[in-house]
């Protein structure tokens, strides 16, 4: 090899390498990247969820606590109203003047309702506390009013477990105002305290929720919200936690994936120039075997030294490629000498030459299965036309030539013959009509198209019998003419039948013939065995007779099994019925 050639070579060398360094590295870049942000959105994301449904669980079981608290005060307060005087009116304004402002206080109690029920009082309080009320109201009079204590509801909010060192959960009244002590401003009445943030909002217009938003201080957290389960109770209950507080983890798995992604970029950079030298000289020898290829020729064998599994796996697939051309090659040759039974396996969905090819031999079949339909039609034409001239020409020896004979007898009978003479002319004339009744029922018999081919059958083996002197044995099992199939297929049982026992008179030299017909559901089932001498199928050349009978079945789309031997021959016959 020139000089000059090595040095484009040894250049082009290089070049692969540069460029499989650039590559791999370009790729370990942007999936470490990539890996990084997805991770990092991944754990957030997680995170965002775990701490949604913490917080949406802790709301939901306080929620449950407080409403169940609330329900058992009330049901306690309707189970003393029995010691209530109905007379009896009493004067809250006055009995709680120190706690609540009168005019708010009057405007509430006026609003209820005349029954029994559990009210918010507390945006009448002077003092800014928290002051729920179970009031008795009868026309319109106040007849038991009495302060809940809200201590049990403090102590149920101010559970700690689950949420952290900034979690609180807390209620607000319609007046966006809290109803529980804030435990970031415990010496402020919840009553000074304005909550009106995007959960509390959401929570008592009905919508019940969760996201990230700024609390009632203005700083943004986590939050899952919900409206008490209370009548003529329009509370809302929030359960949160600091984003800030959330986000620690979240922050220093971003430092620990930063300084994942730095080792591993270096871990990449050394690892290519190690995968450039492995890469590189089997890459060469596949494409010896490639070239070898594109030139048409795969009568090669390929050898694989190289112990990396990937390039095994390289190798392995172009032997497989190599594989399937030859079997493509292969099968195209079978289809070219129109070898129909020809098999091809594809090697996956891409074998877009294996499919061409086994469209083409579905095409092909196609075209045989065609020409054979044609043929087959045009045997059955042929048939059909042969037995309309034969019931031709039996009607025309029964409706011309027999009233012709019967009228030649009666004119005899009236002659002036002598009786001798007459007798003779009887004698003829009556083995004429003999025989013109023979031809008539071999060409087509009236019992065949009266009552179906078990009777005909029945009727054909009878005049068998009486002149040849051969036992036939005969089993009808049909339905006569009430079967499903119609004139042409007892035509064809027939037919066969007939030839069957003509070859065996006239060759087999039997003397008993077997013969059952038997009609199932789905198929007609014709039997005939004979104890003759049998012929050999494989030397034997099939005559007009035998070659009729498998037309006819090939026409009915049924199944023939000749067997024959020197203990006789035998016959079994399958055709599909269809309803007509």
């Amino acid at each position: 090899m020139p000089i000059g050639s090595k040095r484009n070579k040894q250049r082009t060398m290089k070049s692969i390498r540069s460029w499989i360094i650039l590559l791999i590295n370009s790729l370990v870049i942007l999936v470490v990247v990539i890996l990084s942000i997805f991770s990092y959105k991944e754990f957030k994301n997680a995170l965002d969820e775990r701490v949604i449904l913490q917080l949406t669980s802790i709301k939901r079981l306080k929620r449950i606590q407080l409403e169940a608290f609330l329900k058992t005060e009330v049901g306690t307060f309707l189970s003393e109203n029995h010691a209530i005087i109905e007379d009896e009116i009493i004067d809250p304004y006055t009995q709680y003047s120190d706690k609540v402002d009168i005019e708010c206080l009057k405007n509430k109690l006026n609003s209820l309702p005349n029954e029994q029920v559990l009210t918010d009082l507390s945006s009448c309080s002077t003092d800014g506390n928290v002051l729920i009320a179970m009031v008795k109201k009868v026309k319109n009079e106040i007849r038991k009013i009495e302060f809940l204590k809200t201590d049990a509801i403090q102590e149920i909010l101010m559970e700690r477990t689950g949420m952290g060192e900034s979690g609180e959960t807390y209620l607000v009244g319609p007046d966006y105002r809290l109803r529980s002590v804030s435990r970031f401003f415990p010496d402020i009445a919840p009553g000074q305290i304005l909550a009106k943030t995007i959960g509390a909002e959401q929570a008592l217009a009905g919508v019940d929720g969760f996201g990230v938003f700024n609390d009632y201080r203005g700083i943004p957290v986590y939050s899952s919200y919900h409206k008490l389960d209370i009548p003529y109770f329009d509370w809302a209950i929030l359960s949160e936690m600091d984003v800030e507080e959330v986000t620690t983890p979240l922050l220093k798995m971003r430092n620990k994936l930063i300084l994942i992604s730095i080792l591993v970029l270096l871990f990449a950079l050394t690892f290519s120039f190690f995968i450039t030298v492995v890469l590189t000289k089997p890459l060469l020898k596949m494409r010896f075997f490639l070239n070898n290829m594109t030139r048409g020729n795969y009568d090669f064998k390929i050898v694989n030294t190289y112990p990396t599994k990937e390039i095994n796996e390289m190798f392995v697939a172009l032997e497989k490629l190599q594989k399937s051309i030859r079997e493509a090659i292969q099968f195209s040759s079978e289809i070219g000498n129109m070898n129909m039974k020809a098999k091809y396996e594809l090697s996956g969905e891409g074998d877009l030459l294996g499919k061409s090819l086994m469209l083409m031999q579905e095409k092909l079949k196609e075209y045989e299965n065609a020409e054979n339909l044609s043929r087959l039609m045009a045997k059955k034409s042929l048939i059909e036309g042969q037995e309309n001239e034969r019931k031709r020409l039996s009607k025309d020896l029964h409706d011309g030539l027999g009233p012709l004979l019967t009228s030649l007898k009666l004119m005899v009978q009236t002659s002036d013959l002598p009786l001798s003479d007459k007798k003779k002319i009887n004698l003829v004339v009556d083995g004429t009509i003999d025989e013109i009744r023979r031809m008539t029922y071999n060409l087509m018999p009236t019992v065949l198209v009266d009552f179906g081919v078990g009777k005909a059958l029945a009727s054909f083996i009878d005049v068998i019998k009486k002149s040849s002197g051969i036992e036939i044995v005969y089993e009808d099992a049909t339905k006569g003419n009430t079967g499903k199939w119609n004139i042409d297929l007892d035509i064809c049982i027939f037919r066969v039948c007939q030839e069957l026992i003509n070859n065996s008179l006239k060759h087999s030299g039997a003397n008993k013939i077997t013969i059952s017909l038997t009609e199932f559901s789905d198929k007609l089932s014709f039997y005939y065995l004979d104890n003759g001498k049998g012929f050999d199928q494989d030397s034997v050349k099939y005559g007009s007779g035998l070659r009729n009978i498998r037309e006819r079945i090939e026409i009915f789309n049924g199944y023939l099994h000749i067997k024959s031997d020197e203990d006789g021959t035998e016959v079994e016959v399958e055709i599909p019925i269809k309803d007509e």
